[in-house]
């Protein structure tokens, strides 16, 4: 590769690199965009399957009454103003124009009923990809023919920053490196939850307990270089709680259906000191499930007993599995509202047994032995929740009186471990609402932004309910940064 000079470079081609890097070009500044794997679209094509919006026009074609302002406010609300209110106001206020921007250029998308059970009566605001893959073609496409460049397996070696200015940028592409002149830089690589390093510094939990379904390659090079510039780190270690789940530490690929439909139901949960810590309906809402298991050291047991083994084994129970409207919106199919029954439960369950996901105890006192328990706790807990069970009525959590069905009282009893999950990091850099770096008294730091998973601010420890807000924060901050570093140029 010969040397290159471009107007703005943006680093990585995920939804907030797109969206950052197409937003400049259509209006006339020379891009570059690097990707450091073999594909485009990172988490935001590959992971998502749709995003947030306040006041779309799919909204109002639908009467749905929810306004920027309506979701301004329950944002803040929900971080309790700790976290940036311009940056959350900027994101949100332009969430119903990518809406159209994404059609316009090729992306579509429909609006859906919101995908997780319990967010059923709030309006709807999750527009879903339409033909995602093709979509996304598309946007790299209209990026092209606007003049931009996409250079694939590309990292950056060397970045040259002085006095506020950017010298230079070497990278290497295969093995071959080069330099880029440019006058702006967006950094747009994801955030840090494929660098394990990272991870354990930034987790409150033990790594070990947590499941990572992010970008791998997602490695903090960005976050690197903006911390070397002397970028406000202070947001860091934000993570994307979401659920949780029963995983093999043999062996990372292993997957049980029985097992993963299991977790989504609110049977009885006891956490790593064997005591009952929340209502388990919260199951429902995946941010709040992910947030309470993180919070209790990132796993909990969740515990059947041989009755309701027997039971669900041939018989149908008339709860909603947690995941499946997600997986019917996606398809476009209706919700079932019942699961079961699962007539090969025994020999699932001894597969989990087998991958070290589950123990069995013949009685109270050898299941507290293998979780590392004092059995006096873990007798008290389960004596405690067969009496709300007999009572019907949840007086430690509010637990709905619909899932106070099965008592844990005949041994063999089963406890299956569920752990923390992350769809990614959310804490990066300290931004402005354009999207530009801020050092640690609050500066910007000239002619560097950040985007996407590599800025903080918009959450304050966690990621909120609003289904599919950090994937709209993502097209969004890139958005706002593509069209600030256009506006800007040679200023």
């Amino acid at each position: 590769m010969t040397d290159i000079k471009t107007d703005i470079l943006v680093v990585g081609a995920g939804a907030s690199g797109i969206g950052a890097a197409l937003s400049a070009a259509e209006k006339g500044a020379s891009v570059v965009l690097l990707e450091k794997g073999d594909k485009f679209g990172g988490a935001g094509m590959f992971g998502a399957q749709g995003l947030f919006a306040a006041g779309s026009e799919l909204q109002k074609e639908n009467n749905i009454d929810y306004s920027p302002k309506d979701a301004y406010q329950e944002m803040m609300n929900y971080t309790h103003y700790r976290s940036n209110t311009r940056l959350t106001r900027a994101i949100i206020n332009k969430s119903a124009d990518t809406i159209s921007w994404l059609s316009k250029n090729g992306l579509e998308t429909e609006l859906v009923n919101n995908t997780q059970e319990v967010h059923q009566n709030h309006p709807r605001v999750y527009h879903q990809y339409i033909d995602k893959f093709n979509g996304f073609q598309k946007l790299i496409d209209k990026f092209i023919s606007n003049g931009g460049r996409l250079f694939t397996k590309t990292v950056i070696k060397k970045f040259n920053y002085t006095d506020g200015n950017i010298v230079n940028v070497v990278i290497d592409k295969d093995g071959h490196e080069s330099t880029i002149y440019c006058q702006k830089i967006i950094f747009s690589d994801g955030g840090f939850v494929g660098n394990s390093e990272m991870v354990d510094k930034y987790l409150q939990i033990s790594s070990k307990n947590l499941f990572s379904m992010g970008e791998r390659k997602a490695t903090g090079d960005g976050i690197r270089i903006l911390a070397e510039l002397g970028a406000d780190t202070s947001g860091m270690g934000v993570f994307e709680n979401h659920a949780a789940s029963v995983v093999s530490n043999t062996d990372p690929k292993w997957h049980n259906d029985t097992i993963f439909t299991l977790t989504n139901l609110p049977f009885l949960w006891l956490n790593r000191n064997g005591e009952r810590f929340v209502n388990e309906d919260i199951c429902y809402d995946f941010a709040l499930w992910g947030n309470i298991t993180y919070t209790n050291g990132g796993y909990y047991y969740f515990i059947l007993d041989q009755n309701t083994i027997d039971y669900l084994k041939s018989n149908q129970l008339d709860w909603t599995n947690s995941f499946e409207r997600t997986f019917t919106t996606l398809a476009h199919t209706p919700v079932t509202h019942v699961v079961g029954p699962f007539p090969n439960i025994e020999s699932d369950i001894q597969e989990s047994i087998d991958k070290g996901a589950t123990v069995v105890g013949k009685d109270v006192s050898e299941l507290s032995k293998y979780l590392g328990c004092n059995p006096d706790t873990v007798n008290r807990n389960l004596n405690e929740y067969n009496k709300i069970i007999s009572d019907n009525n949840d007086s430690d959590f509010g637990k709905s009186t619909e899932f106070l069905k099965f008592p844990v009282s005949k041994g063999p009893f089963y406890a299956i471990k569920a752990q923390s999950t992350t769809l990614g990091t959310i804490g990066g850099v300290s931004v402005n609402d354009n999207l530009q770096a801020l050092d640690k008294n609050g500066r910007v730091i000239k002619n560097v932004y950040a985007t996407g998973n590599n800025a903080s601010g918009m959450y304050d420890t966690s990621y909120p309910t609003l289904e599919g807000i950090s994937c709209a924060f993502a097209w969004n901050s890139g958005r706002l940064a593509g069209e600030s570093a256009k506006a800007t140029l040679n200023k």
